[in-house]
């Protein structure tokens, strides 16, 4: 039986389209994969990463689940290789920008993609931002906290937004916006609180004002004091 996944990957899965053909692109151990095969989920999977070791990792786990003929393991870089049938791609476990310029590095591989499902760990606003201008829509988003770290689980759909993203849909996510969840309320009040240790420092009028433009949209957000201390 392969290990448990963790709740952040949990969330990714659920993201996955029943019965698509999804690659996964940097899958380190392939956890994510195997499960989707084995729960009936899909019946096959790319599994990708462009290190030796995650791929010998990731192939001898693949081939310890038995499921090796439904599962392909690749040693290369981002989608370049992903095959034309591919009409899902995962990108969990790396930082926002370089899931950008994964998708951006090959376009034409991303005619039949579908469905792009991102947990990126930081630079949150540039994937929402840059994923939609190659012609994706925010689908679904989930927050999860887990280890004390809270992570965005995002579901881009094929076909461009009916209205470009504003500025706080970018920065806190539509559908989290819309969802309002209480994991999402509580990372609002953690930023509000470092913002507001920020503007308590010594800074330079340019930093200062743009973390007080975004304090005060966190806190609209929460429906609460758009002043910090130093303003009242």
């Amino acid at each position: 039986m392969p290990k448990r996944l963790s709740r952040r990957l949990s969330a990714a899965m659920d993201f996955v389209p029943a019965g698509c053909f999804p690659a996964d692109i940097g899958s380190d151990h392939a956890w994510l994969p195997i499960h989707l095969v084995a729960s009936g989920k899909v019946n096959y999977a790319m599994a990708i990463d462009n290190k030796m070791g995650p791929y010998l990792r990731m192939k001898g786990n693949v081939e310890e689940a038995g499921l090796g003929n439904r599962i392909v393991t690749l040693l290369s870089d981002g989608i370049k290789d992903i095959r034309p049938d591919v009409d899902c791609l995962i990108l969990c476990g790396i930082g926002g920008l370089l899931a950008c310029e994964i998708l951006e590095s090959h376009p034409e591989k991303l005619s039949n993609i579908q469905t792009i499902v991102v947990d990126p760990h930081r630079d949150l606003v540039a994937v929402r931002k840059r994923v939609s201008e190659l012609g994706y829509h925010i689908a679904d988003e989930e927050m999860v906290l887990e280890d004390h770290v809270y992570y965005s689980i995002i579901r881009f759909e094929k076909g461009a937004p009916k209205k470009p993203y504003t500025n706080n849909e970018l920065a806190f996510g539509p559908k989290l916006m819309e969802k309002n969840t209480s994991v999402y309320r509580d990372w609002l009040s953690d930023l509000k609180k470092k913002l507001g240790k920020l503007l308590n420092e010594k800074l330079s009028k340019q930093r200062r004002d743009i973390y007080l433009q975004t304090y005060r949209a966190v806190a609209a957000e929460l429906g609460e004091d758009p002043r910090p201390n130093e303003d009242n």
